[in-house]
C-alpha cells in the first residue's frame, strides 16, 4: 500500500483481515470500514456467488477457466443490472 499513495483499503472486518498481523499493517493507511459478508455492498460478492454455484466438479485449471468463462458470457442482463 506504500506504492499507492493516496490509496484507501476497504476494511470489511473478515476474521482474516482483522487478525493483529493484519491490523498492524493497517496502522500506516487509510482504511474505509466496511460490514463483513454484506452482499448488498459488495456487488463482486454476488457474482462469485452466481458464478460458484454453477462450476460443478471439475478437475483442472483450463477446465475451471473455461467454465467460468461460459458461465460469464451466459449471465442475464438482468443479473447484472440488480447488482
Amino acid at each position: 500500500m506504500q506504492r499507492l499513495p493516496g490509496a484507501i483499503f476497504r476494511q470489511d472486518n473478515a476474521r482474516p483481515h482483522s487478525a493483529r498481523g493484519s491490523q498492524d499493517c493497517l496502522h500506516t493507511i487509510t482504511t474505509l470500514p466496511w460490514p463483513s459478508r454484506s452482499p448488498d455492498l459488495s456487488p463482486t460478492e454476488y457474482i462469485w456467488d452466481h458464478l460458484g454455484r454453477r462450476v460443478g466438479h471439475l478437475t483442472s485449471l483450463n477446465e475451471l477457466e473455461a467454465r467460468l468463462q461460459q458461465i460469464w458470457n451466459e449471465m442475464s442482463q438482468d443479473i447484472i443490472q440488480n447488482l
